[in-house]
């Protein structure tokens, strides 16, 4: 199916198997199971299920940019506790959804194991695909709460087991694992649907993940090594810069040659509830405006949320270079006059249908031009200022700006998360780049972002009180 378009067959087996969370789990039953996969076309209904739920965790801003310097408040205030940086484990969110999708993995691994599938490729292809989305959550979670329970197994039955934190290090093993095991069972080499996990985007989230090992868990030049290793599989994909940095959001050119890996959005589908809905500003606050005729303007309060504005911090970076042609897509003032009242983001538009604006938008996991700043920190890291300048100045000069040339490696770190503060501003990108350039010693993140000032709150998130009472084996993350 070449949209994640779920089937009431696919619908109702998600819902028989419910992970509530790893600790409060509503698992399938025996029955349910034997009646359910009968044919191929089960197992790729499932996959798509297991993607719409996956898009969700990903079409989120409360575990990335929100803590980032990326925003202050626009028309409206809708900022968490986590932009706030006053976190606490009765404010922050459980890892239920997480573990919904990986359960539901796990299940299709099981029934898949036992299943005679007449087309080997299709069978190849959904094990890959269901591996990477094991991984990329497993990923995201080490990101969020470090040490986090781990399970490979699916819960078909009453005995639920209740898991103890596994450390980190182990958790991203699996995830390694997971990602070598999809790589090695995808049977092509290249794309099918840029919006669903492909080879491409296995090594693209493998270097990711590398990248993180290498500077946050201490992995040092073997990761880094590995991580470029990942990305010139990347490279041989056939992905390449559009010469347009604007066109890469046009949304009728979804799925263009520098995206990786997306998700994809339909008005139809789902609402339109794509993360830019938080930053589309909404005619009744903003229709007077002088230009609001440029203004990407949404009419009904559901199909906006007027409140995430360009913080000053990311304008003053994205404004460093007057030719930079990114400043006009990455942002927009809204105007009374010639006074500038609030910059809204820009990147992410939607689409204007007869009635409305809605937020249908792809979500960009990944895209060349990513994957190429991630080389050049990692050359930088490994004392190859000269590879990494190479690599830094072919996405500043699609942007139009100058070559940057210095060699001296905390400088040029420091150029490189700039120039990623740029290049991918409103891409959910931001703070985990923070974190990592803290942990790798570049930068000092309790300095960097404002509401982080004067505070000692751990960059990794609490566990949920509902999560705790739930389970006496998790303990704490430290710092709560």
């Amino acid at each position: 199916m070449k949209k994640i378009l779920i089937t009431f067959s696919c619908i109702a087996a998600l819902h028989c198997f419910s992970c509530n969370s790893i600790l409060e789990v509503k698992p399938a039953s025996q029955i349910t199971n034997q009646v359910y996969w009968q044919n191929e076309d089960d197992f790729s209904a499932y996959l798509n299920g297991i993607y719409q739920l996956y898009r969700t965790q990903m079409n989120d801003l409360s575990f990335g940019d929100d803590r980032s310097d990326s925003y202050v408040q626009g028309s409206l205030p809708r900022f968490s506790a986590y932009w706030s940086q006053v976190i606490n484990a009765g404010n922050s969110k459980d890892w239920t959804p997480y573990y919904s999708v990986i359960g539901h993995v796990n299940l299709l691994l099981k029934q898949m194991d036992g299943f005679n599938f007449a087309n080997q490729t299709v069978k190849n292809r959904t094990r890959a695909e269901a591996l990477c989305l094991r991984a990329s959550m497993y990923f995201y979670m080490a990101k969020i709460w470090g040490d986090v329970p781990l399970t490979l197994d699916a819960i078909v039955d009453e005995n639920v087991p209740l898991l103890e934190r596994k450390p980190v290090a182990d958790v991203f093993k699996q995830v390694f694992t997971d990602l070598d095991a999809a790589i090695a069972a995808f049977p092509e080499a290249g794309y099918v649907d840029k919006n669903r996990f492909s080879k491409p985007a296995a090594y693209a989230t493998k270097a990711d993940a590398k990248m993180w090992t290498a500077k946050v868990l201490n992995g040092g030049a073997a990761d880094f090594n590995d991580a470029l290793t990942a990305i010139a599989e990347v490279e041989k994909s056939g992905v390449s810069l559009l010469p347009s940095f604007r066109n890469i959001f046009v949304s009728t050119n979804k799925k263009n040659a520098e995206i990786i890996f997306s998700l994809y959005f339909n008005r139809n589908e789902t609402g339109g509830d794509m993360y830019s809905r938080n930053a589309l500003p909404l005619i009744n606050y903003s229709g007077t405006a002088t230009n609001a005729a440029d203004l990407p303007l949404v009419k009904e309060p559901g199909n906006a949320q007027a409140a995430y504005a360009v913080s000053p911090a990311l304008l003053a970076l994205i404004n460093k270079f007057p030719n930079d042609t990114r400043k006009d897509v990455s942002y927009i003032w809204e105007l009374q006059g010639t006074k500038q009242l609030v910059a809204w983001p820009n990147k992410f538009r939607g689409t204007v249908y007869a009635e409305d604006r809605i937020a249908d938008d792809d979500v960009i996991v990944y895209r060349l031009a990513d994957i190429l700043l991630l080389k050049a920190e990692a050359l930088t890291a490994l004392g190859r200022s000269a590879d990494a300048l190479v690599e830094l100045n072919k996405v500043r000069k699609r942007a139009g700006v100058a070559d940057f040339t210095a060699t001296d490696k905390l400088v040029l770190e420091k150029e490189i998360l700039d120039e990623r503060g740029r290049e991918l501003f409103h891409e959910n990108k931001r703070w985990w780049d923070l974190v990592r350039f803290h942990k790798g010693g570049t930068i000092n993140v309790y300095d960097v972002v404002p509401n982080l000032k004067g505070k000692t709150t751990p960059l990794y998130w609490p566990i949920a009180t509902r999560v705790m009472a739930l389970n006496s084996k998790i303990k704490q993350t430290e710092g709560y």
